[in-house]
């Protein structure tokens, strides 16, 4: 699969069965929470996020919460240490991705400032009633993303509801560190309208550079498109549609990490 970030041309080969789709456009038989929204067209929006004394608190929490993970992975952290300089500290690929571990399915409890803060606030936006609950694992979770520069860490690009758990609730990205116009969240706008023929995709969750992913990736957009890199800055979230085609972020940035805290926020 090739596409454009930017001006930089970048491609991923996936592993596996392809399938093609069918005219079905899965947001049709699903709940679109962008729908009557200004950005309801694009399937996103960048907004800012928590008040200035909850923000502060958000941000000693989150780094406090990482190092303390990555500690119980192993990784040796000093007193000076940088979020965005991970990679210097996990050069090691089995660091790395005992680190990762650490970082996915965190419960909500251990979530930096109340999580209430946040779904009053996402509530807000979308205009309904929501919570970081999963209808399916009836569970309430949050993960980090680690993406270290010029390596293969990130996605591909993919659509969360071909996994069916991720379908009818609203994604959220929030940049921690080293997100930047390099680096973060790659999107194809107006694709969560999109129809399922204009898409070859792996059948399974897809096998990218030896590492299997939990999501089927796009090998082939059967007409032409565009990729936006939303750049959301510090306490500022992207919210986003999980019906949209996104991933395929590569961080070129030299030398930061690029660290996000994603949520999934569905219906009360």
């Amino acid at each position: 699969m090739k596409y454009k970030l930017g001006n930089r041309e970048v491609s991923y080969e996936a592993e596996g069965q392809t399938i093609a789709g069918d005219d079905t456009v899965l947001l049709h038989h699903g709940i679109d929470l962008t729908a009557g929204k200004g950005w309801g067209k694009i399937g996103y929006t960048i907004e800012h996020l928590f008040e200035k004394n909850i923000f502060n608190d958000f941000k000693q929490g989150v780094k406090q919460l990482l190092i303390s993970l990555w500690e119980e992975a192993g990784l040796k952290i000093g007193n000076d240490f940088k979020l965005e300089h991970y990679h210097r500290v996990a050069d090691a690929a089995n660091l790395h991705y005992q680190a990762v571990e650490k970082t996915k399915l965190i419960p909500s409890e251990k979530f930096p400032v109340s999580i209430k803060h946040l779904e009053e606030r996402i509530s807000e936006i979308c205009g309904h009633a929501l919570r970081v609950f999963s209808p399916t694992f009836k569970q309430s979770y949050f993960h980090f993303r680690v993406i270290r520069p010029g390596q293969p860490d990130n996605n591909p690009l993919h659509r969360d509801v071909w996994v069916e758990e991720n379908a009818d609730g609203i994604n959220l990205y929030i940049p921690i560190a080293g997100s930047n116009e390099n680096s973060s969240l790659a999107i194809i706008p107006g694709s969560h309208h999109w129809a399922e023929s204009k898409i070859e995709r792996t059948k399974e969750g897809a096998i990218i550079h030896r590492v299997k992913f939990n999501v089927p990736a796009v090998t082939n957009i059967l007409s032409s498109f565009e990729i936006a890199r939303p750049n959301p800055t510090e306490n500022q979230v992207l919210v986003f549609s999980p019906y949209l085609i996104h991933g395929g972020a590569i961080n070129l940035n030299r030398d930061e990490t690029r660290i996000s805290m994603e949520v999934r926020l569905w219906k009360k």
